[in-house]
């Protein structure tokens, strides 16, 4: 028995859309430094190079994330169970939590 769940997680939220929002920013980034040419106050190679880390990051974050995405869907749809009453004893346990940090603020 599998369910599918469309729109779990909103447009908005997405992973895939933050990575893409990073992108921009570094392709923004690499224009500026173009466009600003030798009146940067970092040299151009340095501003190049973290520039180049920068890219690196997010593709590697990216790959990341959908890595995590595949493992927790493919953990879900093995143990569907078992997964629902642990996300139900954690939700017990950080109901007991802010129950008693509600408490001591009271205090």
């Amino acid at each position: 028995m599998e369910l599918y769940f469309k729109d779990l997680i909103s447009e908005e939220a997405s992973l895939d859309k933050l990575v893409d929002n990073l992108m921009l920013v570094v392709q923004g980034a690499d224009e500026f430094a173009e466009a600003a040419g030798d009146k940067l106050a970092v040299p151009k190679e340095e501003f190049a190079s973290r520039l180049a880390r920068l890219k690196h990051n997010c593709r590697r974050l990216q790959q990341q994330a959908v890595g995590g995405a595949v493992a927790a869907d493919k953990v879900i749809r093995q143990h569907p169970y078992s997964t629902l009453g642990l996300a139900f004893a954690a939700g017990v346990v950080a109901g007991i939590l802010a129950m008693r940090c509600r408490g001591q603020d009271a205090d």
